[in-house]
């Protein structure tokens, strides 16, 4: 676990922000090297990326921060506690409905764009865990599998768990999201799913994201063993059904 990368004095580059910067810059470089192909402007990608980068950023900020009210309340003056945790779902959301906005101002049909864009969704995801990662958040339960992980005392991890040997959940969702965007990125390139491709990612990432939460030990129960999200896994599911059938329409 490395938080800090690089310290010279006052000024930090922590391992989290940067792969955070890296989940937003790589996949923009690669639909950037292929929207020409799919009759989309360069300029229009540009300014739709900040509008996503903006939506996810704000909208994941604001989800985290009402999931963890009173924890909030109690540290509001330490800004390190405001410098990192984001809620994957109010960042995908917000930046979904702000990028729809602005697709349909500028004139694209949003189905199309959507479907271009969708495979680049899990590559994000998949540098972001990295992140997580060397940061010791989104972490695991204790296990005794070989392949368990230690975090340091002074991690998310270290002052839940101690010195307890954890389930590396971020690795197993950063090793899942890099296989699913190779096969979305396959489907898309052989025109599979045509335009829905943005319904059938979210339908698979729930059922991912609700059994990884048997294994990670930073979620909210709310019914015995049951996370926030794995309670509202079942009415998640049927509404991207629902938007997966309606957009097959």
């Amino acid at each position: 676990m490395h938080p800090v990368l690089i310290k010279l004095g006052p000024i930090a580059l922590y391992t989290y922000g940067l792969f955070i910067f890296l989940a937003f810059l790589l996949p923009y470089l690669l639909a950037r090297k292929e929207a020409p192909q799919w009759g989309i402007s360069e300029e229009f990608l540009s300014h739709l990326w900040l509008v996503i980068l903006f939506g996810g950023v704000i909208g994941g900020k604001i989800l985290f921060i009402l999931l963890h009210l009173p924890t909030v309340l109690s540290h509001i003056h330490e800004i390190n506690y405001w410098r990192g945790g984001f809620a994957y779902f109010g960042g995908f959301f917000f930046a979904y409905f702000l990028g729809a906005w602005y697709i349909r101002k500028k004139g694209y049909p949003l189905p199309r764009v959507s479907y271009f864009l969708t495979p680049y969704i899990p590559l994000g995801q998949a540098l972001g865990r990295i992140g997580c990662f060397l940061n010791g958040c989104c972490y695991g339960k204790p296990t005794s599998l070989p392949w368990g992980m230690v975090f340091q005392l002074n991690s998310p991890a270290g002052h839940h768990y101690g010195l307890s040997p954890l389930h590396p959940t971020q690795l197993y969702a950063s090793l899942f999201h890099f296989c699913f965007f190779l096969f979305l990125k396959n489907m898309r390139d052989k025109r599979k799913h045509r335009w829905r491709l943005l319904p059938f990612y979210l339908l698979i990432y729930l059922l991912f994201r609700g059994f990884l939460d048997f294994l990670r030990g930073d979620t909210i129960k709310i019914m015995g063993e049951l996370t926030l999200l794995q309670a509202f896994t079942p009415l998640l599911l049927s509404i991207t059904f629902i938007w997966w059938m309606r957009w097959k329409e």
